[in-house]
């Protein structure tokens, strides 16, 4: 018994349908086959039955609608014979065009179907039946997840970077950014027209000269069409961030036609890196006042230790002294990125070429400035020096006591001598004589008073801890 016998009369839509060639049906690249209002499979193509894996029982009432062994929304949920697309049509008189689902067929094979659904009606609109097309894009959603996981990827590391894309036409006058080029110009939505007033408002202005002269260089006709600058943007606070932006100009046509049409391009938040740079170049000048400072300090200690020195060997030791106690001082700075000292480290670094055995040192934790520590440091140290050469630490039982304390701001420490031999006067006087009691007065912005006590020498020093000088 002929197809045509067996099936009940249709409209002439599907009719026309199913009178088709089976030929030329099967030459189609693509899936297609026909149910009837009842879902029966009535005629499928050869691309069809490959794609399936199998060909459908035409007529069936056991097998409706498709002959998809299961099939799966994108998300991976199941989906029944009767909520297929081809089912929804026929049953729901719903078309569907570019539908995408997830196929298993019998022998394990996953693809992904992408099908387009038309519902046929009778002269009186009442459905009788429907076409599916359908292809597989299986590839093309793997390039379509490939491409997203690269644009995922490209996106963070825009992030990571800082930095954000933009484009702009010059037709318009406008500029496209997109997310993260929008966050680094303080923008609350992709375009800007780049009008006077626009970027007058957005851009500094010590920085738009320089910013449209390297347009002007990109936009020209004979050049490599190369656009990069620096400059600052004003944020939705008010406040202003470095940018590094760069880009390439888009030419269309040949020869004299030629002209520009858009530059595209990137932008980098530069603004960290601005602010290393110029802390950079405070800590260069601050370096800079420092070495000379220390260099006049040297050139003093030398000019006053060789003036009226008889023997050059003795001289050239009391210098290397003098410098190396300065050095250690340097050091102690060094090591606290030069925000200070405690005065505890001070005083023990400079007894550390004395007879420790004999000097006690007593004295809360206090932060001294870089210039107090200095100056400290080299009065501690002439003072050792003197008392290994007369004073107490010229001899075994000699001791010597360093104490301090502060009180409202102000520093009060005492040198005090013990078991030296006897002094007679002032009979030390000299280069350290005159730097506790002249330049360390100046420096420490208070007062230095000796006292030449038979019984030991005396140093009561002041200091004023507000000074930072």
């Amino acid at each position: 018994m002929s197809l045509a016998l067996e099936m009940p009369i249709l409209a002439p839509i599907l009719e026309s349908f199913l009178e088709l060639d089976q030929a030329v049906l099967d030459v189609l690249p693509i899936g297609i086959y026909a149910c009837d209002a009842d879902g029966q499979i009535l005629k499928v193509n050869r691309k069809a039955i490959e794609l399936w894996g199998r060909a459908p029982r035409l007529l069936d009432p056991t097998q409706r609608f498709c002959a998809s062994f299961r099939m799966e929304s994108l998300a991976g949920e199941f989906i029944a014979a009767d909520r297929t697309p081809m089912a929804r049509a026929v049953i729901e008189g719903e078309g569907c065009e570019g539908v995408e689902t997830i196929v298993q067929n019998r022998d394990g094979r996953r693809w992904i179907a992408r099908a387009t659904v038309a519902l046929l009606r009778d002269e009186n609109g009442i459905p009788v039946g429907a076409i599916n097309c359908f292809q597989d894009v299986t590839r093309e959603h793997a390039m379509r997840a490939a491409l997203e996981q690269q644009q995922k990827t490209f996106d963070l590391a825009m992030i990571a970077s800082r930095m954000g894309t933009w484009r702009y036409t010059m037709a318009d006058n406008v500029c496209i950014y997109d997310g993260n080029a929008q966050a680094l110009y303080g923008l609350t939505k992709a375009a800007f027209l780049h009008d006077d007033e626009g970027v007058k408002d957005k851009f500094h202005p010590d920085d738009l000269a320089v910013m449209w002269e390297r347009v002007a260089k990109a936009l020209q006709l004979d050049g490599d069409g190369k656009y990069e600058v620096e400059y600052r943007v004003k944020q939705r606070d008010g406040s202003w961030r470095w940018l590094s932006a760069w880009g390439l100009v888009e030419f269309e046509g040949q020869g004299e036609n030629r002209k520009p049409i858009a530059i595209a391009g990137a932008s980098r938040d530069l603004t960290e890196l601005k602010q290393a740079e110029e802390l950079q170049q405070l800590l260069i000048n601050e370096l800079n006042h420092r070495v000379k400072n220390t260099l006049a300090t040297v050139q003093s200690i030398a000019a006053q230790t060789i003036r009226g020195a008889t023997d050059l060997q003795a001289a050239r030791s009391v210098l290397d002294g003098r410098i190396v106690s300065l050095a250690r001082a340097h050091d102690l700075l060094t090591e606290r990125s030069w925000a200070g000292a405690d005065l505890i480290d001070v005083a023990s670094r400079a007894m550390q070429p004395f007879r420790a055995g004999q000097i006690a040192i007593d004295g809360p934790s206090i932060d001294l400035p870089p210039k107090h520590a200095l100056a400290l440091s080299l009065a501690l140290h002439e003072l050792a020096t003197n008392a290994s050469k007369y004073g107490a630490l010229s001899q075994d039982a000699g001791r010597v006591a360093i104490s301090w304390q502060a009180q409202a701001e102000q520093l009060s420490l005492v040198w005090q001598e013990f078991g030296g031999p006897p002094v007679v006067g002032k009979s030390r006087i000299g280069f350290g004589t005159r730097m506790l009691e002249d330049v360390l007065t100046q420096d420490l912005d208070g007062e230095t008073l000796l006292e030449f006590a038979p019984e030991g020498l005396r140093c009561a020093i002041t200091a004023s801890l507000e000074a930072r000088s």
